[in-house]
């Protein structure tokens, strides 16, 4: 069997939240075997609600650009598994990929390593690439909390949380504070904390529980944001002197996210960043699927926003950098669990004149209940049989800005298929 047959024949908690976890001895006892984890790695470990993926990005452009080697573990993918397991900022060979699992999935049936999900068994196969690669660092994002995820068999040197937010309450509640002490699960002894912004509660739980671990606060930064074409300028105003770099990205939430990866780096080198060394690095800073967009006679905005919290930041992001004045279209689909009613009413867009409904696992009459709720004068079209190509659909919104949400299903609609030339800039 193909070891990439074999990583999908595994139970997949993404899929199936029925599905248990391993231990983490075992997922260890795995990794050991492979010899990933005690190759040298020098890692940031990286957990939270919302950005966690904008942040493990930013933080592995900065360390290659300084000439790192520097491998990225991230979740979930937009459209191929490769995605999810980089090396200086591109994918791994698919080929490279099936050699380690192949091996995983031999030594697993000789009983030489315990049986794994299939994150876990990725992440353990990403570990061994890294190693054998000749990477230097490891930027690590988690998959579901941190305490109990697989990700947490490294020691990591520097951790940050993003953001604390009402997403797996289910797994991880039942209440925000439940769900910060499994984000802090993450945070090991001597290890450096970045922490983005809390409220009162969350900030005094955070405080007590790294009471012994320096922490970098970043609600504690004097931050100015100036916004402008292509990205937005951040002012950073310190004891240690002022900078200012350009960032390729739009919406406050994603600079706070940059700042994060910024102090990140720091720590984890133990030397302040130039304005210089920052922009060169997030100069090639590429985000698929995080407010990404697509220019040509339809303005198109594709975001993996899936929570109300992310909605919300979403929504902001989209009126600060286009305004009010455009009629909109939003392409949307939601993954199992998920509630577009609360999502849609985040959103809190006007002018929303279509919505073009997807299957991505809640249903499209679900859908469409919750959009005649918080939309009712907006035309509602069932795109979960649709066989029209991609431009057809979103003209056929007849719209001057169309944005496409709600999972990655959804954005992978537009971004991993073929897209007609006229919805691209190619300047």
């Amino acid at each position: 069997m193909r070891g990439i047959e074999w990583l999908e024949s595994l139970p997949n908690f993404e899929a199936d939240r029925s599905v248990t976890l391993s231990p983490l001895d075992r997922v260890r006892a795995a990794a050991s075997v492979l010899g990933g984890i005690s190759s040298g790695l020098r890692f940031i470990h990286i957990a939270g609600t919302n950005g966690k993926g904008s942040v493990a990005a930013a933080a592995a452009v900065l360390l290659g650009d300084m000439g790192f080697r520097v491998g990225l573990f991230r979740s979930p993918h937009l459209c191929r598994l490769e995605e999810r397991v980089m090396i200086d900022a591109v994918p791994v060979e698919s080929e490279r990929l099936e050699q380690e699992l192949r091996q995983l999935a031999a030594m697993t049936q000789q009983q030489l390593v315990p049986p794994l999900t299939h994150f876990e068994a990725l992440f353990v196969a990403a570990l061994s690439v890294f190693s054998l690669e000749g990477c230097e660092i490891a930027v690590i994002e988690t998959g579901l909390g941190g305490r109990d995820d697989a990700t947490n068999i490294i020691d990591a040197e520097v951790a940050v949380i993003t953001s604390i937010g009402h997403d797996h309450l289910t797994e991880l509640g039942p209440t925000l504070g439940d769900v910060l002490e499994h984000k802090l699960g993450i945070v090991h002894d001597g290890a450096t904390v970045c922490l983005g912004p809390l409220d009162e509660e969350l900030r005094a739980l955070a405080m007590d529980r790294l009471s012994l671990n320096p922490t970098i606060w970043m609600d504690e930064l004097d931050v100015e944001r100036f916004p402008g074409v292509g990205g937005q300028e951040l002012v950073e105003h310190s004891p240690l002197g002022d900078r200012s770099f350009f960032v390729p990205l739009f919406g406050e939430a994603v600079a706070w996210n940059v700042m994060l990866a910024v102090h990140a780096v720091e720590a984890l080198l133990g030397r302040r960043l130039t304005s210089e060394r920052i922009e060169s690095g997030l100069a090639r800073l590429h985000l698929p699927g995080c407010f990404e967009v697509l220019r040509g006679e339809l303005i198109v905005v594709v975001d993996t926003a899936h929570n109300r919290e992310a909605a919300a930041v979403l929504g902001t992001t989209l009126l600060e950098t286009f305004g009010p004045e455009h009629s909109i279209g939003i392409v949307f689909g939601m993954s199992h669990g998920r509630d577009p009613y609360e999502f849609l009413v985040a959103l809190a867009l006007p002018g929303v004149a279509a919505l073009g409904l997807l299957d991505c696992g809640v249903a499209p009459a679900i859908l469409r209940a919750a959009a005649e709720k918080v939309y009712p004068d907006a035309r509602i079209l069932d795109w979960s049989a649709e066989l029209r190509s991609v431009g057809e659909l979103l003209s056929s919104l007849e719209v001057g800005l169309v944005l496409i949400t709600g999972s990655h299903c959804a954005c992978g609609t537009v971004l991993c298929k073929d897209i007609p030339k006229l919805l691209l800039d190619e300047s």
